[in-house]
Order: structure tokens, then sequence, then C-alpha cells
């Protein structure tokens, strides 16, 4: 059990002391969503090659945007490059070692790129938190750790990743070769103008990797076919995995791939027997929202070099 004190560091990471940052009247712990709405008065513009422009409030120019958050690429680099593998453009198929840059396109311009990168702040926290279980897990370290974050933001990075991914056609999808751009619902979501649908966000697997090697990295998958479209999309840091549903699943899970999984669990706690690492979400949906534990054991538990997969 993680006892935080009123007067403790905020878990958010803010720098301020819990009392005066996220901690509720009632005692209990509320991290405030980043704000993704461009700065007003809004422009009327409409730039071309920007996923956002239907909201029309660009600005004139495209800007470079890592449809990977470009601090989880860094977290993952080597001198500058990363190993990757199974993107549509790699004609062999074969593992590489490339430039960070190479994974960055223009699709978004300056001004919908800068009202997003509070998100890739957050993903980079939420990165760093789940890579230092596994670190300190073959150390033999054993720190309780305890990290808030809020839930919504989760969701609209995982979104904003699904987007950029399809977008610049770095993800393979059906029908392949269409010129895909985002939904207005996803970009207002993103944007901070509209709300997720019902059942549609994060589902967290409540499965223990089936693997000898747990593989340092990031791996992302778009879900997509001929009838729906794109509709979610499964990523993993450090083969923790998650899915992202943007086409509302049955509210029974049990047949679906989704069984298993969690939707917006209130907190995610990693274990190894020694210690453990928890993340607790913050959500203001009006809905009860259950935890997932994860127990590891050693004799299984090992981490390979690492790398950046996508599909």
């Amino acid at each position: 059990m993680i006892e935080l004190s009123p007067n403790d560091a905020c878990p958010c990471e803010s720098g301020r002391i819990l009392r005066e940052c996220c901690l509720g009247a009632e005692g209990d712990l509320r991290p405030v969503a980043s704000v993704t709405r461009c700065q007003a008065p809004k422009t009327g513009a409409q730039t071309k090659g920007c996923y956002a422009a239907a909201l029309a409030d660009c600005s004139a120019d495209l800007s470079r945007e890592h449809f990977i958050s470009r601090g989880v690429l860094k977290e993952l680099s080597d001198g500058g490059t990363v190993r990757i593998d199974g993107f549509p453009w790699q004609t062999d198929r074969a593992i590489q070692r490339l430039p960070t840059a190479v994974l960055g396109s223009n699709i978004l311009c300056r001004r919908h790129n800068i009202a997003l990168s509070t998100l890739d702040a957050v993903a980079l926290r939420f990165f760093r938190w789940i890579d230092q279980f596994h670190r300190e897990f073959d150390a033999d370290q054993h720190d309780d750790r305890f990290f808030l974050v809020n839930g919504h933001d989760i969701e609209r990075w995982m979104l904003k990743t699904l987007c950029g991914a399809v977008f610049s056609k770095n993800a393979t999808i059906n029908p392949a070769g269409s010129n895909w751009v985002p939904p207005m619902e996803w970009v207002q979501i993103l944007f901070g103008e509209a709300q997720f649908p019902v059942r549609c966000g994060v589902y967290i697997s409540g499965n223990i990797p089936d693997t000898e090697f747990i593989e340092r990295g990031y791996k992302f998958v778009a879900f997509s076919n001929g009838a729906a479209g794109v509709y979610g999309a499964r990523i993993s840091m450090n083969d923790e995995t998650f899915v992202l549903a943007m086409s509302s699943p049955p509210e029974d899970l049990e047949n679906t791939f989704l069984a298993n999984h969690v939707y917006r669990p209130r907190g995610l706690a990693l274990t190894n027997g020694c210690c453990e690492k928890i993340t607790q979400f913050g959500w203001d949906d009006g809905l009860v929202h259950r935890g997932v534990r994860m127990a590891y054991e050693k004799s299984h538990h090992a981490v390979k070099p690492e790398g950046v997969g996508g599909s």
C-alpha cells in the first residue's frame, strides 16, 4: 500500500505539492486534463495537408509531426537512431536502424501541432513510468512508486498516434492505398471540442506478455476493414498492451478480441513480489472504474534491446 500525504510532491510530477495540485475537496485524486484547443481567435483557415484542417483553425505553414511522440523515440534512440521494422515503406521488411526523423511527416499545421504538444509530454512520462518498472525489475531494485495521469490525455494521445500514423501512410489499412482522413468527430475529440463516444477509448489488457523476454520498445497496429474503415489501434510499450477502440464494442466483451481487457481502468499496478509501481488514471466520465494488476515473476522476465515497430 502506497500512502500519500497532502504535503507530498504531487505524483502528476507538476512540481507542486499534492494539496495545491491534484487533491480534490473530498480527498480524491483529480489530475487535470491537458488543454488542446488552439488559442483564440480562430483563424478560419484550412491548410492543405493538415489533417485537422476541417476545424478551419489552421496556420499557414505545415510542421513536422512525429506520430510516435518524439520524446518516446528519443528515449529509445541510440545516437539519434532507432531500430525499426514492419512499416509499409520498408521494402524488404527487415529490421533497420534509421534516424528518428524518418518517422516524422508534414501532417499538421504548426498551430495544430503546438496545440497537441501537451499530449506528447504526457506520453513521454507514461512511457518512462512503464520503462522504469522493467529496468528496475531487471536490476532487482525494490522501490514502490506512484504515478498520476489524466486518463483522457492518454486516450487522446493514442488517438493522435492513430490519426498521424494512418494519415501519413505509416500504417497498413484496408482498403490499402486509400486517401484516408480522420473523421471530423475524431479531430474534435483531439482538440477538446467533443468527447469519446460511449464505450470508445482505451482498453488495457490484464494479461502478462506470454514471452520469455520483454522487448523494450514501441509497437503499433491500426485496426481497419473494408466495411468500417479505420476503427482503432493496438499500442504496446515494452509489451504492455493497450487498445484504442473508436467504434463502440458490445457491452459483453467475452467473445470479442477485447476479452480480458478493462475499459478505462482506475489504475494499473505492475508488481514483482517485492514492490509495485502504480499509475492512477483520472477520469471525468461518471463511470465506475476498476483497476488492473499485473504480477510479474523474475523467471519469465528479461528485457531485450529496444525497437519501434509498425503495421
